[in-house]
């Protein structure tokens, strides 16, 4: 019976001091709000102002550096559809959600949007004037590749179409072990 006694009178010193430390943290709070206090203490003052700041003229070659870049970027995507249908092709499935096709028409944008993985490779590979051709819907622009506007061939060779169209995107993707010029 008295290790039961002990027991509630060292739990009612433990809430005792226990609320009395709460009630310490709190009016050391309510104080520092409202005096404004409780800061850290104030940094040295730097013994060379002169040596710890940057040069001006780093900091303007560096804002025209960046503007620079913005402006390339933006020349870039605004420059033609082909393009932007280019740096779309080009940008990893993240990044074309957020890709700019302001240039390119709804059936222009309908026919990018259809293209496969491979074929998006062919399209970023492909000369500018390929792809704007294909933009206009020019026949066989593009290897293997419908271009814009074209519809698939209904003559019943369904099946030839397509492994033509296999068999012209693996010789037109294979490497060349020749050496020579290509015309395009």
């Amino acid at each position: 019976m008295f290790r039961f006694l002990a027991a509630v009178v060292r739990a009612l010193v433990e809430l005792a001091l226990t609320t009395i430390n709460t009630a310490t943290a709190f009016l050391d709070w309510l104080l520092a709000k409202l005096t404004g206090g409780g800061g850290a203490a104030p940094a040295e003052p730097v013994k060379n102002l002169e040596a710890a700041l940057p040069d001006e003229s780093r900091i303007d070659e560096a804002r025209a550096l960046e503007r620079g870049k913005a402006a390339a970027a933006d020349l870039i995507l605004k420059q033609s559809p082909a393009m932007q249908v280019k740096t779309f092709a080009s940008m990893s499935n993240k990044d074309r959600l957020q890709a700019d096709l302001t240039l390119l028409r709804p059936d222009q944008i309908a026919w990018l949007l259809d293209l496969s993985d491979k074929q998006l490779k062919v399209v970023a590979e492909a000369s500018d004037r390929r792809v704007a051709a294909a933009l206009e819907g020019e026949h066989n622009a593009l290897t293997a590749i419908r271009s814009v506007g074209k519809a698939e061939a209904d003559d019943g060779g369904w099946l030839a179409h397509r492994i033509t169209e296999k068999r012209a995107t693996t010789l037109a993707t294979a490497p060349s072990h020749n050496l020579g010029y290509a015309i395009h």
